[in-house]
């Protein structure tokens, strides 16, 4: 049973701004999601409207109202603004908290999170990605997500998280289960499986504490409180989700357009130093994410009345894409310089894991257009892509 359920418009939603836009489906209609979301929502509708698709929520799009939004936390708030059915509701915090409480959280996060702590990650980093590359000696192609992309960020990410690396492919589809479908049946599936992984980890970490995350979740106080066990197991399990999706599909967008554009894969060879540059204009143009938030009192919000209650999907993916923002934005432009995006939100809300996330992607160009030859798309394929709250592509077959 998919989560797609239409609900009556409330009163205070003007019929003009109503339009039934489903963002699990609508998207992957051409095969470029980010362009059909913007294509639809960009072209002839009002910038802010409200669906009565998946539960009935407003839909916010444009560069200038996203980073208003998500910077006013006593008006739009994270608590309690999933698009899941209370009944499988379940918490990620820092991400769904509001201040004070968010900050708190986020800083124990930043105990090995921290900026300043990436460069002891940068040699794994590269020896992962010289092994993954020196995998496909001898061949002329592969399916470049699951043999790479899914690889190097969860191989990453569980080594941070000192976890069984031998179960990779099973977190994976916990993952994609969770957060990246809308089949009720599916994530019911798939939670508790790894509530309970989780559970055992916290109870192994208690018996015999090290450096990972989890113990030192497990000897952290928030004003002055330990964390409980279920504390603990609710931030491990945005750990877990975020560890082992963001990066796949930066990786994978990354990687579709590359193989699709050998004059930006020949300059990148010549100039390695516009690598930093190329990997910030590839995540503004395939941005993929988009987020929920909950209307905490009524509220006025760029001349549309919002009601307390009311759910907003905050389209990063689309803001990122906003040719008021940025000219011809479907154009990847070197050109640019850094030109500013949303792909990890901004605002209290940015993705705490964003400078990892930059530096896997830095480092992975780097080295594949280094001992790489030109790749394209496999005769005959289109990548299939999927909407939704975490967009990506499903699958990845490149040449060379």
């Amino acid at each position: 049973m998919a989560i797609a359920l239409k609900t009556t418009v409330p009163d205070h939603v003007p019929p003009h701004l109503v339009v039934e836009y489903d963002v699990w489906s609508e998207p992957t209609n051409p095969p470029d999601v980010q362009f059909a979301m913007v294509n639809r929502l960009h072209a002839g509708l009002p910038d802010i409207i409200y669906t009565p698709c998946n539960g009935g929520h407003w839909i916010v799009s444009r560069m200038d109202h996203v980073t208003k939004l998500v910077r006013d936390t006593e008006v739009f708030s994270s608590a309690s603004s999933s698009a899941m059915p209370p009944s499988l509701e379940f918490r990620l915090p820092p991400q769904d908290l509001d201040p004070p409480a968010h900050i708190k959280y986020r800083k124990l996060l930043l105990q090995f999170l921290a900026p300043k702590d990436l460069s002891k990650q940068a040699p794994h980093v590269l020896a992962l990605c010289t092994r993954l590359i020196d995998g496909l000696a001898g061949r002329n192609g592969c399916e470049f997500k699951s043999e790479i992309a899914v690889q190097l960020p969860v191989s990453i990410f569980l080594a941070v998280m000192d976890w069984d690396v031998s179960r990779l492919r099973e977190f994976v589809g916990w993952t994609i289960d969770i957060i990246s479908s809308n089949d009720l049946a599916r994530v019911q599936a798939s939670l508790p499986k790894l509530r309970a992984y989780l559970d055992g980890e916290i109870e192994r970490r208690r018996a015999s504490p090290g450096d990972d995350p989890i113990s030192l979740l497990l000897a952290s106080e928030v004003d002055g409180v330990p964390l409980s066990d279920k504390r603990v197991q609710e931030i491990a399990t945005l750990l877990f989700t975020a560890g082992t999706d963001t990066v796949t599909n930066a990786l994978t967008f990354a990687m579709s357009h590359l193989a699709k554009d050998v004059a930006l894969q020949q300059r990148l060879r010549a100039h390695p130093d516009e690598i930093d540059g190329a990997v910030e204009e590839l995540l503004r143009r395939y941005s993929f994410v988009n987020v929920y938030r909950r209307v905490a009192r009524d509220v006025l919000f760029e001349g549309v009345q919002m009601r307390a209650g009311d759910r907003v999907l905050v389209s990063l993916a689309a803001a990122s894409n906003d040719a008021r923002w940025v000219e011809n934005p479907n154009h990847v432009d070197l050109s640019r310089g850094r030109c500013q995006h949303v792909a990890f939100n901004t605002g209290p809300h940015a993705c705490i894991g964003a400078p990892l996330a930059r530096l896997e992607l830095r480092i992975f160009l780097a080295e594949w257009l280094k001992r790489m030859p030109d790749i394209r798309l496999a005769d005959g394929f289109a990548p299939n892509q999927r909407g939704g709250a975490v967009m990506g592509v499903e699958s990845l077959e490149i040449r060379w």
